[in-house]
């Protein structure tokens, strides 16, 4: 089974399969932050995940910006209601719950964001944790609304001139750096649909061989020499891997794992929100038994396993709060909404060739502290 690029139950299920890859890494990244600060790092999985910083977060957002296309065609009031309200609702109300929580649990807790209530307020300005995305999803599309109206040359410009900018800019919270690297790639993927559907139907393994040596040969420049100092190359470095991500996305032929792929890229939006307290409980329960493996296992394993309780403790959490009715843990509650939605009346649950438009709350989020 391939993952399709074309259309297929109304699907471009290659995009699904990319997302599902991406928040994979990045709970896998988390997870291994999660071992390296209760002393069980590996150098393997550190190294693992800096070979996939270049790709993992900018994959994401030019995803999103993917999904972007079509609303950002809508009226800021739209836009306003359906995503940066959206956004910033979903970034405040899960910055008080996992405030919370790792407070009654601070064991749980990987970024110690919950050592004082000062950091509710300064999160308000500057992201300390893995929510930044939603933050500057927020921000992305109120960005990408005002230059809407131009041309798609000029807002690719700005966009790689703040990139430039930003990536040089290591005097800057690293959220912020990370806002502003980033932006280019969701304006990729917003004016950039028709060329990426394209490079997905041009997937091939030579092709995918040729951009995986070239990858590799110039993330080991850009870390090993003077290359590293500058923007473009890195800038350049994620874009090849970007390709590199577009064409292996398509190319699976895995039939499980495009089956295990596309659908967690369907559900990425509880697994994005929950999957640190999911991971946190549960590592912090298996560490206080004291009944552990050898350190190599816990070293080597131990990644995977808190990664894997994340993905799944995010995706049972989200289904017992449906099932209580908590939809508001997900998207704007009734009192949030217009009475009359008169541009997006019927939301979409599917990834469709003519739009690529997903529902609100899934819109981007493709559904993580840095990258």
């Amino acid at each position: 089974m391939a993952a399709q690029t074309t259309v297929s139950s109304s699907r471009v299920e290659w995009v699904d399969v990319a997302k599902g890859a991406c928040i994979l890494l990045v709970v896998l990244f988390h997870a291994t932050n999660f071992m390296i600060t209760r002393g069980y790092g590996s150098e393997s999985w550190v190294a693992f995940n800096a070979f996939l910083e270049p790709i993992r977060m900018p994959l994401f957002f030019l995803v999103a910006g993917l999904f972007a296309s079509k609303v950002l065609g809508t009226s800021w009031s739209n836009i306003w209601r359906r995503r940066v309200m959206l956004m910033l609702y979903l970034y405040g109300l899960w910055l008080l719950l996992r405030f919370g929580f790792f407070a009654l649990v601070p064991g749980a807790s990987l970024t110690g964001e919950e050592s004082s209530p000062f950091n509710l307020l300064t999160a308000l300005v500057v992201p300390h944790n893995g929510l930044w995305f939603v933050y500057a999803l927020a921000l992305y599309f109120a960005a990408a609304k005002l230059l809407a109206d131009r041309d798609p040359r000029i807002q690719i410009s700005v966009a790689f001139t703040v990139s430039l900018a930003a990536y040089s800019a290591d005097f800057m919270p690293w959220t912020w750096q990370n806002m502003g690297a980033y932006f280019l790639f969701f304006l990729i993927g917003v004016n950039g649909k028709e060329i990426l559907l394209t490079l997905a139907r041009w997937t091939s393994i030579p092709a995918i061989a040729l951009l995986a040596i070239s990858y590799s040969a110039g993330f080991y420049a850009v870390n090993n020499s003077e290359l590293g100092e500058f923007s473009l190359a890195r800038i350049m470095l994620t874009l090849l891997g970007l390709a590199l991500g577009v064409l292996a996305a398509a190319r699976l032929r895995w039939g499980v794992g495009v089956r295990v792929l596309s659908t967690l890229g369907t559900v990425t939006l509880p697994v994005y929100l929950m999957h640190e307290i999911a991971m946190g409980s549960f590592a912090y329960a298996l560490l206080s038994t004291g009944v552990l493996p050898a350190d190599s296992v816990m070293r080597a394993a131990g990644p995977v396993v808190v990664a894997l309780a994340g993905i799944c403790g995010g995706l049972l959490l989200h289904k017992l709060l449906l099932s209580l009715k908590a939809t508001w843990l997900f998207a704007l509650p009734n009192w949030l909404l217009p009475k009359k939605a008169p541009e997006l009346t019927k939301p979409e649950t599917s990834t469709h060739l003519g739009d690529l438009v997903r529902t609100p709350v899934d819109a981007g989020l493709a559904d993580s502290e840095r990258r």
